[in-house]
C-alpha cells in the first residue's frame, strides 16, 4: 500500500521498480493503462508494449491459419491508445494521471499487486470489494483501510 506524498506522487515499491527499470531499457519509465478485465490500472515496463504487439500479430496469424476471424486493429485499439508513460525518480516517485486515477477510483492511496510482467494498481477499497478471491492480499488491504479509518495512516 502506498499513500501519495504532498505533491501527489506515489512510490513504486523497490522490487517492482527494479523489474520495471530492467524492462524499460534501464530507464525509470513506468507505462500504465487500464486493466482489460478488472477495475484497476496496470503498470509495466516499455518492453511489454512490444510483447503485446507481437502477441496480437501471433493471434492474427493463428486466426488466418485456422480460418477464423480476428480483428487485429480492434485488439490494438483496446490497449495501445490508453497507454501513458510516467517517469519515476531513483526513489520510485511518479505521478499517475488524473484520468487513470479517476477511472480506477484511486484517490490518495494505491495498492500495488505484482503479477510477473505487469503490476496491478488498485484503489484499496475497490480491491477489497472486487471479485478477487479472499486471500492474504485482501486481508492486507482491509487492515490498511481499518488502520487508516482509525487514524493510523
Amino acid at each position: 500500500m502506498n499513500v501519495a506524498d504532498a505533491k501527489g506522487r506515489f512510490v513504486l515499491p523497490l522490487d517492482m521498480r527494479r523489474l520495471v527499470r530492467t524492462a524499460s531499457n534501464n530507464e525509470g519509465r513506468l507505462a500504465t493503462s487500464l486493466h482489460d478485465s478488472h477495475e484497476c490500472a496496470i503498470g509495466f515496463g516499455l518492453s511489454y508494449i512490444a510483447e503485446k504487439e507481437e502477441k496480437i500479430v501471433e493471434e492474427e496469424r493463428a486466426a488466418l491459419h485456422n480460418g477464423r476471424p480476428f480483428n487485429a486493429d480492434a485488439a490494438r485499439e483496446t490497449f495501445f491508445p490508453l497507454i501513458e508513460v510516467a517517469t519515476f525518480d531513483d526513489g520510485g516517485r511518479f505521478f499517475l494521471s488524473d484520468d487513470l486515477k479517476e477511472e480506477c477510483g484511486i484517490t490518495d492511496a494505491v495498492y500495488f499487486i505484482g503479477n510477473g510482467r505487469t503490476i496491478q494498481l488498485w484503489d484499496p477499497a475497490r480491491y477489497v470489494a472486487s471479485s478477487a478471491p479472499e486471500s492474504m492480499l485482501k486481508r492486507k488491504a482491509r487492515r490498511f483501510l481499518s488502520e487508516r479509518e482509525a487514524g493510523g495512516k
